[in-house]
């Protein structure tokens, strides 16, 4: 399986969200979405400057998705 590295940024600032090893790049949005309703809903931070930005093992954008944004 492909491994997918998630990143966190607001342009300034930025954190790794770790890799997974997931089926294809539709699992990685998946997980991108999830975990953006996650940090929405669970923190109670403001995300609306952040996003996650996904990456496959070649290092090719696979989504960047705001995570301030209702899906």
């Amino acid at each position: 399986m492909p491994l997918y590295d998630f990143h966190l940024t607001n342009g300034q600032l930025s954190s790794d969200g770790g890799k997974l090893d997931l089926l294809d790049d539709e699992a990685a949005r998946i997980e991108a979405e999830r975990a953006a309703c996650d940090l929405r809903d669970v923190s109670g931070e403001d995300w609306s400057e952040w996003v996650i930005e996904v990456t496959d093992e070649k290092g090719r954008r696979v989504i960047t998705l705001l995570i301030g944004h209702r899906i």
